[in-house]
């Protein structure tokens, strides 16, 4: 007897799961068939689903990914926003990389490299664009300001 032919198919576990069990069943016991007094349909809910978010709804979304990236990059927001707090640690504890780490994340995370599991973030395809037209005008703004001046002047 291999392992295929203990796993019954979805139609015939509940046939299996109606019929009474039998003395042979009782030595041997069948995990995917449910127990006496269990309906069926209370395990399929505990089932995992093979895909349980088929539209990405559950994924962090890249325009918040991005904003924090932008905006508190250096403090690791953005890493621990996509589930990554072992690096967002890290870059918390360095200051991003003493700003290294920042910019290199922001290029990543606009480039749509930084993912949240295995699928991409929710909406990169849709606000690339403008994620990139933003932040090279905040990046102009902030040079033409000479804010790096302003900074440093208070520290």
């Amino acid at each position: 007897m291999t392992a295929t032919d203990e796993i019954p198919a979805p139609g015939e576990a509940a046939a299996n799961s109606v019929a009474a069990p039998s003395a042979s069943s009782a030595a041997e016991h069948n995990p995917a068939v449910p127990s006496p007094g269990v309906s069926a349909s209370s395990l399929e809910s505990l089932a995992p689903l093979d895909d349980p978010d088929p539209d990405g709804l559950g994924n962090r979304s890249f325009v918040i990914t991005w904003l924090l990236s932008l905006l508190f990059g250096f403090l690791g927001l953005d890493r621990f926003y996509t589930r990554r707090y072992r690096t967002g640690v890290l870059k918390l504890v360095s200051l991003g990389g003493l700003g290294i780490w920042w910019i290199i994340d922001l290029g990543i995370v606009l480039a749509g490299g930084l993912r949240c599991g295995r699928g991409p973030l929710r909406g990169f395809a849709q606000d690339k664009e403008i994620a990139w037209i933003a932040t090279g005008l905040t990046l102009i703004v902030a040079y033409s300001l000479q804010v790096d001046e302003l900074l440093s002047g208070l520290f």
